[in-house]
């Protein structure tokens, strides 16, 4: 089969890597707090709002923005779908060790982490033809927009949480390095900073206020089931969008493009983001959280440090790629190289007039060659005149017949050519001449 292009290099920039270990901490504080501190502190309860609006989303981007590749479906079951299953059978089952309730849903993975493996699955099999759609970022969120009013997107395979943080993703996938060096040399950029701290204050605050449940930003329910109207629930998708996208902008153009003493976990995410949670739920069922000593925001702000430390450090980075490769060389087989057999071309054509012109091509080098053969063994007086161009052309008449040596000359003008090949006798070899 033919082999796609590989796209360009993406040019290396301690900016994303910078961003991810921002946002990876931001994943697991976010997680950390919510077990029981958003319970008891109202100030965590407003920080635990903001964050949840932009961290997943503004994570969304950044992957997209390192889908550039041509994507390879089967890398991506064994980088994302097996990680996805080993994470939630390991979630599961610290539930359960915890001496808590959980089915195992597979299918429906609420109550982990690892809906984002699944939908970013799901992002890249489908993003080399959906970010070439004219419009895509406005027609997706349109799309999030009206999901948001149907029950039928739900938490069953992240079907909801899929359609909602697609925009992000696409929008991503459309960006890149010049973008980001105009929005860095942008001298107002500095504004950004102050709008998204703005933002981040008025909206947790009226959401509180007005008892809006936090799960409208979460994206895996519809706003029926987020106590919300159609037209409410819309409103806030809305404000979602707009504050994750300032918040992108603001660290594209603010965060430092330099190698810090953290930037290595930047690399490192994958292990921080598969280990985190289990262990989070394992640490609250033996009531380590309900230390007082931890019940203070400080606390907690050090130890999401120490888990991004432990967890994005080369050795269990390490651990978890050996892991992951060991399964992997268990469950499938090497890759063998298939031979292309030139069918491509044909079967897989969209254009009509191009299988027209080949089927006219093929019926008239069957009339041809036809005429050569009925001259030649009947002895016809136009063979003298068949015979020279015959001669002349002998190389390529050998080569139409071994072209031709399945077909049928009445099916091949007339059947499609799966049939054609499949049912047609063999031509007979060009009879000898007599010695006379």
């Amino acid at each position: 089969m033919k082999e796609k292009n590989q796209g360009p290099a993406l040019p290396y920039s301690y900016l994303v890597d910078n961003i991810k270990v921002l946002l990876i901490y931001l994943v697991v504080f976010n997680h950390m707090i919510a077990f029981q501190l958003v319970k008891d502190d109202m100030v965590v309860r407003h920080v635990w709002y903001a964050i949840t609006i932009f961290h997943m989303p503004a994570f969304v981007f950044i992957s997209g923005y390192l889908c550039k590749k041509p994507q390879n479906v089967l890398k991506n079951v064994k980088n994302l779908l097996i990680p996805y299953i080993l994470g939630y059978s390991l979630t599961w089952y610290a539930y359960i060790w915890c001496g808590n309730s959980m089915d195992y849903e597979l299918l429906r993975p609420s109550g982990s982490a690892m809906w984002y493996l699944l939908a970013l699955f799901m992002y890249r099999l489908t993003i080399e033809g959906l970010g070439k759609v004219r419009f895509a970022v406005p027609l997706s969120i349109l799309f999030a927009l009206w999901a948001g009013t149907r029950p039928e997107f739900s938490t069953y395979l992240s079907a909801s949480r899929i359609v909602v943080f697609f925009p992000f993703f696409v929008a991503g996938y459309l960006w890149d390095s010049r973008h980001t060096q105009a929005v860095r040399r942008f001298k107002g950029k500095w504004v950004l900073l102050p709008v998204s701290v703005g933002l981040l204050f008025a909206v947790p605050h009226y959401m509180i206020s007005s008892g809006i449940p936090v799960d409208i930003f979460r994206g895996n329910h519809s706003y029926l089931m987020c106590g919300l109207t159609d037209e409410m629930g819309i409103i806030m998708r809305l404000l979602m969008y707009l504050i994750s996208f300032v918040l992108i902008l603001t660290f594209l153009a603010i965060l430092p493009d330099r190698k810090l003493p953290l930037t290595f976990i930047g690399r490192n995410t994958m292990g921080i983001y598969f280990f985190h949670y289990p262990v989070m739920i394992v640490m609250s069922g033996l009531l380590i959280f309900k230390i007082p000593q931890l019940g203070t925001i400080w606390a907690v702000l050090g130890l999401s440090l120490v888990f991004v430390l432990v967890l994005g450090s080369p050795p269990v980075d390490f651990l978890y790629n050996v892991v992951l490769k060991i399964l992997t060389l268990c469950l499938f087989k090497r890759e063998k190289e298939i031979k292309d057999e030139g069918l491509e071309d044909e079967y897989d054509s969209d254009d009509e007039l191009q299988y027209e012109l080949v089927l006219k091509q093929r019926r008239k080098a069957i009339e041809e060659l036809a005429a050569t053969l009925e001259a030649e063994t009947n002895g016809d007086p136009a063979q003298d005149v068949m015979q020279k161009p015959s001669q002349d052309n002998s190389g390529e008449s050998r080569e139409i017949r071994r072209n031709l040596s399945r077909e049928s000359l009445e099916e091949s003008s007339e059947a499609p050519f799966e049939k054609s090949l499949e049912k047609s006798p063999e031509i007979p070899d060009e009879p000898e001449r007599s010695e006379e």
